[in-house]
């Protein structure tokens, strides 16, 4: 559970929301003006059961994403859960759910998730380039001219 507060409301009372807090093992979101982002706070061991609760699914997903009867099964089940997954092809889902297991791993082992949320996004504009078929079509096709040619460009002499 978490309780939002105003930044200033927390900061004239800040003891008795701490151990309202701490009481009730919640969570405080403290929210600023003017756009700046909110701070949570939530006690040492709460962070760090759910550090650990994290260090072991992780650990858990990434074992099962390396065991070649499960991976599919896996991959297909996301669909449920992210719905947009279903708009991968097979090949895709089985690669989506081995990337998003190792990477959610290397991530709980240094406590930031910024990749993981980056690859998810990556994964979920892919999904939605698949959903439309016209444009899925068009992106596979071949390049008529190859992008990697060398250009011969004159050298202009800056002197």
């Amino acid at each position: 559970m978490a309780k939002k507060l105003p930044m200033s409301r927390f900061i004239q009372n800040y003891n008795q929301h701490l151990a309202d807090a701490e009481r009730d093992d919640s969570r405080i979101i403290l929210q600023q003006r003017a756009g700046r982002p909110a701070w949570a706070l939530e006690t040492e061991s709460r962070a760090q059961a759910t550090a650990e609760a994290t260090d072991f699914l992780s650990a858990a997903l990434a074992a099962l994403v390396l065991d070649e009867s499960m991976v599919h099964r896996f991959a297909d089940a996301l669909a449920s859960t992210l719905p947009w997954v279903a708009f991968l092809p097979p090949a895709d889902r089985e690669t989506f759910a081995r990337e998003s297991a190792n990477t959610l791993r290397a991530c709980a082992s240094i406590g930031r998730y910024t990749a993981f949320s980056e690859l998810i996004e990556d994964w979920r504009n892919t999904a939605e380039i698949w959903s439309d078929s016209a444009l899925a079509a068009s992106l596979s096709r071949d390049v008529p001219e190859p992008l990697d040619m060398s250009v011969d460009m004159p050298i202009v002499s800056t002197a």
